[in-house]
């Protein structure tokens, strides 16, 4: 551990260019969003009544490339009044909201934070940049108030990142579909011989996240009490969206339209961009096993008792209780499907997983709590100097920091070269083992990902930051399976 690389070897770390890129390359680029009217106002009359005028020409200007990491729900979701403080054993939390503006040659530069919201915006600590834009000169490094905003963001990014978009959206996502195929696809169904490859050791991954990950180390990590932990986890799984969570309509509902990912402004989103072609490279190897499969179309699919089975097992309340799975009921529908299980498993796990070593073991970067009470005002955090960002951390509290550190590096152990994905592809070929169909199709599989193996670091190298190459999703690297 002591001698892995992390963000923190970098001099310029807790910079508005580091931070704004990890929302597009770091450990969660899933969730960041096109701000809506209602907080562009909301900004927008924080920076009048602040007197910043080039912020709110600058918002006026251009809402089409205003963006969002909101994390404003936090406290209804656990069911804490707008006000109440989030802390548990001298941690705290926060519910916070940041503003992007996309600029037109593709720099992510943070506009403004509020540190944890409580309602509104009034009864909140709003702090906007100095910096209006990217190449605005400024003294970053000694910025305490808006390096402290900064890193608050991260806290609650820690939060959702963790429990939700790594934990519920992949592993316990994943493990439904896992055990409703098994109770209902007879052994020598096309779909569970397509997906077993892919559910290696989930289940019992999951098993070591509920009995100990999650209640023993995970809820000794955050601010939130165990309870409001479980509420947060059980909300993110009954809001899932499974159809709207494909590769393709998530990217479009945040506002990344696929067909222009290769336009210069949106150049520095590595993951969108990598996983759009994945999803391409899957699903192309999925529908021509499906389509020579399911020569009849859509009325054989739709004849299937065995998929009409799983897809009431997902969805039953005795079963996956996952409200939003279709019936599947025609050969594009099916092919979504298995696409889908195999995004989860594979390329989506392995990119909100496999950075937590680089970005989360230099704890100041992204701690998963605070260990003093946040200001209560502007004015307060103004005040702020290094020893209040210190005093922040828990530099006094080395179980905690050791958690914090140990914790990430654990869960991003090196995927073993017979565990990935293009492995995968290259031993199927000739596994006598797998249906011939499977076997046929795995071969442009294989090329396909050993072009895509390319195209990760052609992406990598047309990112501005050149310091931190993201390259999580080669299929040298991808793991097969949700292996950690």
């Amino acid at each position: 551990m002591y001698f892995s690389k992390n963000i923190g070897h970098r001099d310029d770390w807790y910079s508005d260019a580091a931070f704004g890129q990890q929302q597009f390359t770091g450990t969660n680029p899933t969730t960041i969003t096109l701000a809506s009217s209602r907080w562009i106002e909301d900004f927008g009359t924080a920076a009048h009544s602040q007197g910043r005028g080039d912020m709110v020409k600058l918002l006026n200007s251009d809402p089409e490339n205003l963006f969002v990491q909101n994390h404003s729900d936090f406290r209804s979701i656990v069911g804490l009044p707008p006000n109440a403080e989030i802390s548990c054993d001298g941690r705290y939390g926060c519910s916070s909201i940041t503003l992007f503006h996309l600029e037109s040659q593709g720099k992510l530069h943070p506009l403004a934070i509020i540190l944890d919201y409580k309602g509104s915006t009034e009864e909140s600590v709003v702090i906007f940049n100095r910096r209006t834009t990217a190449d605005t000169p400024g003294d970053e490094a000694a910025d305490w108030p808006w390096r402290y905003a900064k890193m608050c963001a991260q806290v609650s990014d820690w939060f959702r990142h963790e429990l939700v978009v790594h934990l519920v959206y992949t592993h316990l996502v994943e493990e439904v579909l896992i055990v409703a195929a098994n109770r209902t696809l007879p052994p020598s169904h096309i779909v569970l011989k397509l997906l077993e490859p892919h559910w290696k050791t989930t289940l019992s991954l999951n098993e070591a996240a509920r009995s100990t990950l999650v209640p023993k180390i995970i809820n000794e990590m955050t601010a939130f009490k165990d309870p409001e932990t479980y509420a947060f986890i059980k909300d993110a799984y009954q809001r899932f969206d499974w159809v709207g969570s494909y590769v393709p309509n998530d990217l479009r509902r945040r506002g990344f339209p696929v067909e222009k990912l290769n336009d210069v402004k949106y150049h520095n989103y590595g993951y969108a961009r990598n996983i759009a072609r994945m999803w391409e490279i899957l699903r192309k190897f999925v529908g021509t096993v499906l389509t020579k499969t399911y020569v009849g179309g859509d009325a054989q699919v739709a004849a299937d008792l065995s998929i009409a089975s799983f897809c009431r097992q997902v969805r039953s309340i005795d079963g996956g209780q996952l409200g939003t799975f279709p019936s599947i009921k025609t050969l594009d529908e099916l092919i979504d499907f298995v696409t889908m299980c195999i995004h989860i498993a594979s390329p989506q796990h392995t990119a909100v997983n496999y950075l937590q070593q680089y970005y989360q073991t230099f704890v100041p970067n992204k701690p998963s709590a605070l260990f003093r009470p946040l200001p209560q005002s502007l004015a307060e955090l103004q005040g702020y100097r290094e020893k209040d960002i210190l005093d922040a951390l828990p530099s006094h509290r080395s179980r905690d920091w050791l958690l914090m550190a140990q914790v990430p590096y654990l869960l991003s152990m090196e995927v073993a070269e017979d565990s990935t994905i293009l492995h995968y592809a290259a031993t199927t070929i000739n596994s006598n083992s797998t249906p011939r169909v499977i076997r046929e199709a795995a071969e442009a599989f294989k090329y396909d990902l050993q072009v895509f193996a390319q195209t990760v670091s052609q992406y990598s190298e047309e990112l501005d930051d050149q310091q931190t190459p993201y390259l999580v999703l080669d299929p040298y690297r991808t793991a097969i399976s949700i292996l950690i």
